[in-house]
């Protein structure tokens, strides 16, 4: 089990959930104020960890939506594709 951290009381909104760290891979359930790019890695202690699940693409990015309505697409070989609907996306 990991350490147990104690976090003052905020007002904040925060985000919780999985991360992962782009240096050495591990992973954890990570709490962070709403907005924060990079995560500080509990093993490593380098600030490349990530949530595993994006909540939102930063202010100002193009977001392609499918048909469907759906936002999210998994990147396949074949292209990306909508995994509600199954379609693959044509630019």
């Amino acid at each position: 089990m990991g350490a147990v951290l104690e976090f003052k009381k905020t007002q904040e909104p925060h985000a919780v959930g999985s991360a992962f760290c782009l240096g050495c891979d591990h992973t954890w359930e990570a709490v962070a104020p709403v907005g924060t790019q990079r995560l500080e890695c509990p093993e490593c202690h380098r600030r490349m960890g990530m949530f595993t699940f994006e909540f939102a693409p930063p202010e100002g990015t193009l977001v392609r939506t499918c048909d469907c309505g759906n936002q999210l697409f998994t990147l396949t070989e074949e292209g990306h594709m909508c995994p509600r609907c199954g379609t693959y996306q044509r630019y």
